[in-house]
């Protein structure tokens, strides 16, 4: 199979809506709820993408929009030499396995050497094997697991236990349950 070439140009305002379609798959393939429509997703990423220190890319094969990486710079500041975080990498499911990754990564490696960037940083979900095989062949190692809790989660949390049982303990009891009621039948 012949790999067809893959042009890779750095995104600015008027290519925002070529991402957005692969940005709400992206949030799909993830698990996670679409947003309420694609205007508001097209508003949430022009602004993201306008930040000054948030850089994109976009992949293309054929003129048609395949992939997309999304850079920003020095997260917090707080590291001692520049580095460069890939917040988001993402090439649709039937272009996959076809350089599209790699040829967004070499563009995220070029923008690091300009920007005198010693580090770069792949924030990977956690739950996608394929993702973390691809940064791990390339070289990147595991650092830190970064967690994630809602905020009213974390409220709840933090104020403790109250009259009212918690989702926790309610789940905990049926599981309890659910392995009594398992060894009872098995016995």
């Amino acid at each position: 199979m012949v790999r067809r070439p893959v042009d890779v140009v750095a995104v600015s305002g008027e290519l925002v809506p070529e991402i957005v379609g692969l940005w709400l798959a992206s949030k799909k393939e993830m698990g996670l709820p679409a947003d309420a429509g694609r205007s508001a997703s097209e508003a949430r990423l022009t602004a993201a993408l306008s930040r000054p220190e948030v850089r994109a890319w976009l992949a293309r094969v054929d003129g048609a929009a395949v992939g997309y990486v999304v850079t920003s710079e020095n997260a917090f500041g707080l590291a001692p030499t520049p580095e460069l975080a890939i917040e988001q990498l993402f090439v649709a499911p039937e272009h996959r396995h076809a350089g599209v990754a790699k040829t967004l990564l070499a563009a995220v490696v070029a923008h690091a050497e300009r920007a005198g960037c010693d580090v770069i940083v792949g924030n990977v979900p956690a739950s996608s094997k394929d993702a973390n095989r691809f940064f791990a062949r390339f070289g990147f190692g595991s650092v830190l697991v970064r967690r994630v809790a809602s905020t009213a989660q974390l409220h709840r949390r933090l104020a403790g236990e109250g009259a009212h049982p918690s989702v926790d303990q309610l789940i905990r009891r049926r599981r309890s349950l659910r392995a009594v009621a398992t060894r009872t039948r098995s016995a």
